[in-house]
């Protein structure tokens, strides 16, 4: 039965306006009389498509599903709220996100530039990365379950045909296809069940899509021919994608163990690692398992702080190869040891001098300026600082926690690391000060806002910013450098702590901010 405007359901949610369908029901934005909230009402109806026997199993399995996605608590994921029955259909009650679908955006524009696309994946993958680590496969990404805010911020919906890996009731006698044919992987296509790889694989058919301005396998409206295509796995080339064409190949590789997981492509898709500003991923998940971290594209997006150093010996980062030592140079500590061997004994027969100096044969007063100290003492002091040996570096490392580094000095046309930590805390220290870090971003880092006043809006939502932890950072092959850093956003409704990474370059001799930096 259709429900209409100004229906209430379950007695609580009243229907304001119908905001979308698809084939698995109507949503609708409500108003939860109960708290007085704004929510998002979905009606699957599944009772009118199916034959009675089966109506009852599929209502249950969605219901038990709906709670099952209720385990998901992630920033870039729609929460699920409740879950009720209306006229005996199920009513997913979610959080109401003012948006426009994935889907909407393309059909309007045809296609996007591989950053915009990079910042949509990153932000999807990180929401999916979190529902795998709970057991919840999501079985259907696709444009369409993708909503894009005005403000930038990116949410997965629809997990409501979703199901827990570990869930064995989640099997039913329907044998219904879960998904959209067009981005699904390969295995499923061939009858496999899903899982996590799965999602990769349909994650990367999304972005491929928005790259494209079609999905890999096309749009075939005969799902039989569409289903043979996918299962064959025969992804074409993308001409659009540029620097992400790695990246984007390697979420849909055909065999599901070759795929990264979703938190490595996560990491891979927010991290800037080319010098454009796109992240390149290049190891199969398999290899990178065997591989040091530093080796590998799927290093994790946080970095462990290099201590500072013991003795006085460059500390290579983690790109730069271990210099190899000169056959005919002695090692460094042979040398230390020979320096302290010949000091000690300098400083042994300078204490036998000041003994027998200070004995005056006449019965008189001894020398009380010593050897080398100074006078009326008998404290022996080197006459020169270099004389002494010394174990500790000859500059005492910066005591700054929020922005210390270890890594190459500033020198013509190059970037300190210590330089760069400091801009990006000094970026996030001052919100109320919209112009002057609107002027320490790059045209690129300004164009990801949409604008200067787009940038002043979206600050001014926050009460406060704070920074710290700008450590770890790395070198691009261009001579720019990522900063790790870990940013506390506060608003009225509570803060919230994040860890990013920027890229900061010098423009026209300036240092300046060149990535997302919200």
């Amino acid at each position: 039965m259709v429900i209409e405007k100004g229906a209430v359901v379950a007695g609580r949610y009243r229907l304001l306006e119908e905001v979308g369908s698809g084939a698995m029901g109507v949503v609708w934005k409500a108003k939860d009389e109960r708290l007085g909230r704004i929510v998002a009402v979905k009606r699957l109806l599944v009772r009118y498509a199916l034959a009675e026997g089966l109506s009852e199993e599929t209502r249950r399995r969605a219901m038990r599903e709906a709670r099952i996605a209720a385990r998901l608590q992630h920033r870039n994921a729609i929460a699920m709220f409740d879950v009720v029955e209306h006229e005996g259909d199920p009513c997913l009650i979610m959080e109401f996100l003012p948006s426009r679908s994935l889907s909407a955006v393309l059909a309007e524009r045809g296609t996007l530039t591989p950053e915009e696309v990079a910042e949509i994946g990153a932000q999807v993958a990180a929401a999916l990365a979190a529902a795998h680590a709970v057991g919840i496969a999501h079985r259907d990404v696709k444009p369409g379950n993708i909503l894009l805010a005005d403000n930038g911020t990116v949410k997965i919906t629809d997990f409501g045909i979703s199901r827990a890996l570990d869930d064995g009731t989640a099997t039913t006698a329907t044998s219904m296809l879960a998904g959209t044919p067009a981005y699904l992987a390969p295995e499923i296509a061939r009858g496999g069940d899903p899982t996590r790889a799965s999602d990769v694989f349909s994650l990367g058919s999304t972005l491929y899509h928005a790259l494209e301005g079609r999905p890999p396998f096309g749009t075939s409206t005969n799902p039989l021919a569409l289903l043979h295509k996918v299962a064959a796995g025969n992804v074409p080339p993308p001409r659009n994608a540029g620097p992400l064409e790695p990246t984007l190949m390697s979420l849909m590789r055909t065999e599901p163990t070759e795929r990264p997981t979703m938190e490595q492509a996560a990491t891979a898709l927010a991290v800037p690692t080319a010098p454009s500003g796109i992240p390149v991923l290049t190891v199969p998940a398999a290899a990178a398992a065997a591989k040091p971290a530093a080796t590998t594209a799927f290093a994790p997006a946080k970095s462990t702080p290099t201590p500072p150093p013991i003795v006085p010996t460059a500390v290579p980062t983690p790109s730069a190869a271990v210099p190899r030592q000169p056959a005919d140079t002695a090692p460094k500590s042979n040398r230390n040891l020979l320096i302290v061997a010949i000091v000690a004994v300098l400083v042994l027969v300078g204490t036998v001098v000041v003994i027998l100096t200070n004995k005056d044969p006449g019965g008189g007063e001894g020398n009380n300026a010593g050897v080398g100290g100074d006078p009326g003492t008998n404290q022996e002091q080197p006459q020169d600082p270099s004389d002494q040996p010394s174990e500790e570096p000859s500059e005492e490392p910066s005591t700054e926690t929020s922005a210390q580094n270890t890594g190459p000095s500033p020198a013509d046309g190059t970037i300190g690391y210590s330089e760069a930590g400091q801009f990006v805390i000094n970026y996030y220290g001052d919100v109320g000060n919209a112009a002057g870090r609107w002027a320490m971003l790059s045209p690129h880092a300004q164009a990801l806002f949409g604008g200067q006043q787009a940038f002043n809006e979206y600050w001014a939502a926050y009460t406060n910013i704070s920074s710290a932890n700008a450590i770890g950072v790395t070198e691009n092959g261009d001579g720019s450098l990522n900063v790790p850093v870990d940013v506390t956003y506060d608003r009225a409704d509570g803060s919230v702590t994040e860890h990013r990474i920027l890229r900061v370059t010098r423009v026209g001799g300036q240092l300046v901010i060149d990535s997302d930096a919200k």
